[in-house]
């Protein structure tokens, strides 16, 4: 610990690692907003656990999602699964994500629709803005946001990398490496839809 005082007029995120729970963001002005998690339509196992709809089996307990009449309702998204740095960071996957060497210049940082992740050290080409994770309904999205040395992506047990075009969402799948420069980040889930 560095022993100084945090500066009050300097705002910060705090991010709660509970499933379910909200978040509290403290602004410069001192009066805490609310961020709701966002809603979705899904289904309730037989053990009463809120599900994806195209998933056979419980995310949460395991049991069969095919043996049961399943009803749709609108309720708050669990996490999708966490993002992986690879310098050993950990982001849970409950919103959307802007990655780069600044990505607070990002107009969704600002106005508080994603969270950042910077990159410090050598990182020589990245860009400020370099990526977007994008939650979209149950699955998670990759868009490159016209990056200087562009975003590739190597699906689980695949040798092969394919270019992610700038500015359109790419859906990804629990274990897909999303490299740029000489970063990755890797999505991980223990969903298997």
């Amino acid at each position: 610990m560095s022993g100084r005082e945090p500066d009050p007029a300097v705002p910060f995120t705090a991010v709660l690692l509970v499933a379910g729970a909200t978040e509290v963001v403290a602004t410069t002005a001192g009066e805490p907003t609310v961020v709701l998690p966002a809603m979705v339509e899904g289904v309730d196992c037989r053990n009463g656990h809120f599900n994806d709809p195209g998933l056979r089996y419980c995310q949460r307990c395991g049991i069969a999602m095919h043996q049961q009449t399943l009803a749709t309702r609108l309720a708050p998204r669990p996490p999708l699964g966490l993002l992986l740095t690879d310098d050993g960071v950990t982001f849970r996957l409950d919103t959307d994500y802007v990655v780069g060497r600044r990505p607070e210049q990002h107009p969704d940082v600002r106005a508080r629709r994603a969270r950042q992740v910077r990159l410090t050290g050598e990182i020589s080409g990245v860009s400020r803005l370099q990526l977007r994770i994008q939650l979209r309904g149950w699955q998670v999205a990759v868009v490159d946001l016209g990056s200087a040395n562009g975003t590739m992506l190597r699906e689980a047990a695949d040798a092969d990398t394919r270019r992610v075009p700038a500015g359109e969402p790419v859906v990804i799948r629990p274990g897909t490496q999303i490299e740029f420069a000489a970063r990755w980040l890797r999505y991980e889930s223990h969903r298997n839809p």
